[in-house]
């Protein structure tokens, strides 16, 4: 089988080349996946500090029932 596509009325369709916003969209993809990591990384840093505080907290009520 042949990979050439003919319409209804018999006649080649041609290759049309690719749009000039393929290259646009590529910059975006880019930047969207740079914003993307951005994020990720800064839900590791909140998650990392709201983990430090819960264990100062730990550390606090630990001492104050010693304390007693």
């Amino acid at each position: 089988m042949t990979g050439k596509v003919f319409d209804l009325e018999g006649r080649a369709k041609t290759v049309a080349p690719p749009p000039v916003s393929d290259f646009w969209f590529a910059q975006l993809d880019v930047r969207l996946g740079r914003i993307e990591f951005m994020v990720a990384r800064l839900e590791w840093q909140i998650l990392l500090i709201a983990c430090g505080a819960f264990g100062l907290l730990v550390l606090e009520i630990l001492q104050a029932l010693r304390g007693f």
